[in-house]
C-alpha cells in the first residue's frame, strides 16, 4: 500500500439503499466484468480493458456499491489535448437500474472532470441504445454529431456533449 487514502462518498438511491461510490480496486474487476457483459451482451469490453484503466487511470475508474456488492461503474478520462473530459464507459447491474445509481456515478465523474478544470464532457452511445440516449439527455447531454461505422459491428455512434457547471456547483 502506498499510503494513499481512498475516498468514499455515500448516497441514498431512489429506493432508500445506501450507495457507496469509491475508486475501483483489482478485486472489483470480476463484478465489473459481469456487469459489463450483462449491460453490453453484443460487444462487452474484455477484462484487460478494465485492468488497463485500473492501472493507467485509477482516479477515473469509480464503482458503486450497495451492501458491499459492486452494482455499477463508470470510467472517465481527462483529455488535456482536447480540453475536455470523456466518459469511456458506464454500466449498472440490471437489478439496480432505474434507482439513481447511474445518475450518481455520472455526477461523480462530472464533478471530478469539473474539478480538474474542464468545462466540457463528451461520450459516445450506440444509435440503437434509446434508453441510454434518453438517460444522457436527462442529464443535459446533447447530440453533437454522428459517427457512422464507429462500433465493430458497423453501428453508428451518437457523439454527445455536455457543458459542465463550475466545480463548486457539484458539491452536495
Amino acid at each position: 500500500m502506498n499510503g494513499a487514502v481512498v475516498v468514499t462518498i455515500e448516497y441514498v438511491d431512489k429506493v432508500g439503499r445506501r450507495v457507496v461510490v469509491r475508486r475501483a480496486k483489482r478485486s472489483d474487476i470480476p463484478e465489473v466484468v459481469e456487469i459489463e457483459e450483462r449491460a453490453f451482451p453484443k460487444s462487452p469490453y474484455p477484462t484487460y480493458v478494465f485492468l488497463y484503466n485500473l492501472s493507467n487511470n485509477p482516479e477515473g475508474f469509480l464503482v458503486a456499491e450497495v451492501g458491499g456488492k459492486v452494482v455499477g461503474y463508470v470510467i472517465f478520462e481527462l483529455r488535456p489535448w482536447l480540453g475536455e473530459g470523456h466518459i469511456v464507459s458506464i454500466a449498472v447491474h440490471p437489478n439496480y437500474r432505474r434507482t439513481g445509481i447511474g445518475t450518481i456515478l455520472m455526477g461523480e465523474a462530472e464533478r471530478k472532470i469539473a474539478e480538474a478544470g474542464y468545462e466540457t464532457v463528451r461520450l459516445e452511445v450506440r444509435e440503437s441504445n434509446f434508453p441510454a440516449r434518453r438517460f444522457y439527455e436527462r442529464l443535459g447531454y446533447r447530440e453533437e454529431r454522428r459517427e457512422h461505422g464507429y462500433y465493430s459491428d458497423g453501428e453508428t455512434a451518437i457523439i454527445m456533449v455536455k457543458k459542465l457547471k463550475s466545480p463548486i456547483q457539484y458539491r452536495q
